[in-house]
C-alpha cells in the first residue's frame, strides 16, 4: 500500500466510527509515524510503506477508535506553544492549565525581585514549571519539579533536557514537600481534585489514559488541596505565594482550606471559558513585636 491508500483507509475507519475531521485524523497519524510533514505526504502519495510501517499505522488507528489522545499516540502534547514528552504516568497538558502561566507572567511584571525560586507540586510532564522559567525572561528564575512517580520525574527530566534547563531546574520524587528542604517565593501546582466517585462519569480519553493518581482527589476532590496546605507556609518565604488550578466549583471549598492556614487572602484568574480556574494565596505576614511596648 501506499502513503495515498493508508490516508484513504485510515479515513474510511475514522468516518464509520463516527469521528471528526477522519481525514486530518488519518493524515497526522500517518505524517507522525514517518515523521513527515503534510506536504510532503501529498507531495509523495504513490510512495509505498513499508509493511512494518503499514502495520503500526493500523496500530495506531485503532488505539485513537479506542478513544487514546492523539497525544498519547505520538508521545508528545503541545503547551504554551511548546511540545513536551508525555507518558501513561504523567497527565495530558491542556490549555486550561496554561492560564497558570498566563497569571503569573502578569502578576511577576509588577514584582520588583530580580530572583524568583518556584516549586511546581505534582510536576508531571514538567510542563508549568519549564514554561515558567523560560516564559519570566526578564528575571534570574530557579525552578524544582516534584512528582511521586519516578517514571514521571523521568518525563519531566527528558524534558528539562530537551530545553537545555538543566541548570536551572531540578526534577526529583517526593510526595509533595517529603523530600524538599529549602524555600521558594512561589509555589505551584495542578493537583489532582476529581472526585473518586467522579472519575467513571469522566471521557474516556481522560479516564482510561490519564493516570488515576494525577486526576483523583478522593472523596470530595480537595484531599491534595488539604495536604499541601498542612506544610506549605514552611516552604514560601515571606511575600510568597501559591497558585493552584482548581476542579469546577471549588474555589469556596479551597478557600475555606487555606484560609484556617497561614493564608489570607486570594486572587482569581478564569480560563478562557470564563471558568474559575486559577486560585492564588498569598502567605500572612508574621506581626512584628514591640518589645519595648
Amino acid at each position: 500500500m501506499n502513503i495515498k491508500d493508508l490516508i484513504s483507509v485510515g479515513s474510511d475507519f475514522f468516518k464509520n466510527f463516527g469521528v471528526e475531521r477522519p481525514r486530518n485524523e488519518a493524515v497526522l497519524i500517518l505524517s507522525n509515524l514517518l515523521d513527515r510533514e503534510y506536504i510532503d505526504l501529498i507531495v509523495n502519495q504513490h510512495r509505498c510503506v513499508s509493511k512494518k510501517n503499514k502495520k503500526v499505522f493500523f496500530k495506531k488507528v485503532f488505539q485513537r477508535l479506542n478513544g487514546k489522545p492523539i497525544s498519547r499516540i505520538h508521545g508528545y502534547r503541545e503547551f504554551y506553544s511548546r511540545l513536551f514528552f508525555l507518558n501513561r504516568h504523567t497527565l495530558d497538558p491542556r490549555p486550561d492549565s496554561e492560564t497558570m502561566i498566563d497569571f503569573i507572567k502578569e502578576f511577576e511584571k509588577k514584582n520588583k525581585k530580580e530572583k524568583v525560586k518556584i516549586l511546581d507540586l505534582g510536576t508531571g510532564t514538567g510542563c508549568l514549571i519549564i514554561s515558567l522559567v523560560l516564559e519570566l525572561k526578564t528575571k534570574k528564575v530557579e525552578g524544582v519539579g516534584v512528582d511521586i512517580d519516578y517514571e514521571a520525574v523521568k518525563i519531566a527530566k527528558k524534558n528539562v533536557l530537551k530545553f537545555g534547563l538543566q541548570k536551572k531546574i531540578k526534577i526529583f520524587t517526593s510526595d509533595w514537600f517529603s523530600n524538599v528542604d529549602e524555600k521558594f517565593d512561589i509555589i505551584v501546582s495542578n493537583p489532582p481534585y476529581i472526585k473518586t466517585d467522579q472519575i467513571k462519569l469522566l471521557d474516556k480519553s481522560v479516564k482510561n489514559f490519564d493516570p488515576t493518581i494525577s486526576i483523583d482527589g478522593g472523596k470530595d476532590g480537595l484531599e491534595s488541596y488539604r495536604a499541601i496546605s498542612n506544610l506549605a507556609d514552611f516552604f514560601l518565604k515571606e511575600n510568597g505565594y501559591i497558585c493552584f488550578e482548581l476542579g469546577l466549583n471549588q474555589k469556596k471549598f479551597v478557600e475555606y482550606i487555606f484560609s484556617s492556614k497561614a493564608f489570607d487572602s486570594s486572587l482569581l484568574k478564569r480560563d478562557l471559558a470564563k471558568k474559575e480556574r486559577i486560585i492564588v494565596f498569598k502567605k500572612k505576614l508574621k506581626k512584628k513585636i514591640d518589645m519595648l511596648g
